[in-house]
């Protein structure tokens, strides 16, 4: 059974989706945009649906859309607090210490804030700083009279830092296992995830996306040699390695307003990152990992998502139990 979104959807809707993806995408030359005036001025119905997006688009720019908003002013356990300081304060000094201390199990569980697998969330730090987490993330927030911590454990977070005027400067970072992320007044993302390539192994890589100002990347083998990154670039690094930067695309910070906007995307592709939004499994058969999909999609209905799929390309979406999904050829 379709939801009711999906059931909405009309063949303009999905138009107009696709074409915001691609304004979004920053791929549109001055040919995409007389063709995407052609498609407006085509049919009433294109231009009530692209008033549709913009309408939505001016109502995510005001409201977190349905991210819980909560603030962060006294944790669960003031005694576990105090003592995670301490350790954080003194291991990220001690070198393999430090790494050692990131690897035991238990951190997660202890986490200051952390989401479920499809959850959002919105938290505000003491002294102002927003901070978005992603589906299935948790961090640790680490406040010294000399520094600003945040840990991120696990996933993906975008933070706008508060500026402190009345007191001494307190650089803010970010502390993940492959380095840290120190910012320069700015906005910005911290995704950490694992990459592998066929016949390889699992590896832990980062990818930090800058939307205003710039931040410092530091690798934990080289902590003395800051790569900057400026605003509307992105830099995927790992402990050793730091990748070429590429252009920041408006897209990457489209969750935190409960989408997913993509453009030009294989169907593989899609479906890993539909997967870090439902539990179980969600898998692409090599037969159709190479169709291209675009569209905006909203995080909260992976079901309307798939039902979409299945609408827009010739594309079967087989349920084998709650937890395992293919994407197969129609």
């Amino acid at each position: 059974m379709r939801s009711d979104l999906s059931a909405h959807i009309t063949p303009a809707m999905q138009e107009a989706s696709a074409w915001y993806a691609r304004w979004l995408s920053g791929e549109m030359d001055e040919q995409a945009k007389s063709a995407w005036q052609s498609w407006l001025d085509a049919d009433e119905e294109h231009t009530r649906a692209w008033q549709q997006i913009e309408r939505v688009q001016q109502y995510f720019g005001k409201v977190p859309g349905a991210l819980a908003v909560a603030t962060l002013q006294a944790p669960p356990s003031a005694e576990r607090r105090r003592i995670l300081k301490q350790l954080m304060l003194v291991l990220s000094v001690s070198g393999a210490g430090y790494y050692s201390y990131r690897k035991q199990p238990w951190r997660g569980v202890m986490a200051d804030a952390s989401t479920r697998v499809g959850e959002q969330r919105q938290i505000k730090l003491v002294d102002g700083t927003i901070v978005h987490l992603n589906t299935d993330s948790a961090i640790n927030i680490v406040y010294s009279e000399t520094a600003r911590l945040v840990e991120l454990v696990r996933g993906e977070i975008l933070i706008e830092t508060a500026h402190e005027p009345y007191r001494a400067y307190r650089p803010f970072s970010v502390i993940t296992q492959q380095g840290s992320v120190t910012a320069l007044g700015t906005r910005f993302s911290v995704r950490e995830w694992q990459h592998q390539q066929p016949g390889l192994a699992k590896v832990d890589m980062v990818k930090v996306s800058v939307f205003e100002s710039m931040v410092d990347v530091r690798t934990a083998h080289k902590p003395d040699s800051p790569v900057r990154v400026n605003a509307g670039e992105s830099l995927v690094f790992t402990q050793t390695q730091v990748f070429a930067k590429t252009r920041l695309k408006a897209t990457d910070k489209a969750w935190v307003n409960g989408l997913i906007v993509v453009y030009a995307m294989r169907l593989k592709d899609f479906a890993d990152e539909l997967s870090r939004y439902q539990s179980g499994v969600l898998r692409c058969d090599p037969a159709v990992a190479d169709l291209q999909i675009s569209g905006s999609f909203p995080i909260g209905d992976i079901e309307a998502i798939l039902n979409t799929v299945e609408q827009t390309l010739p594309v079967r979406v087989k349920r084998f139990t709650r937890f395992w999904t293919t994407l197969t050829p129609a």
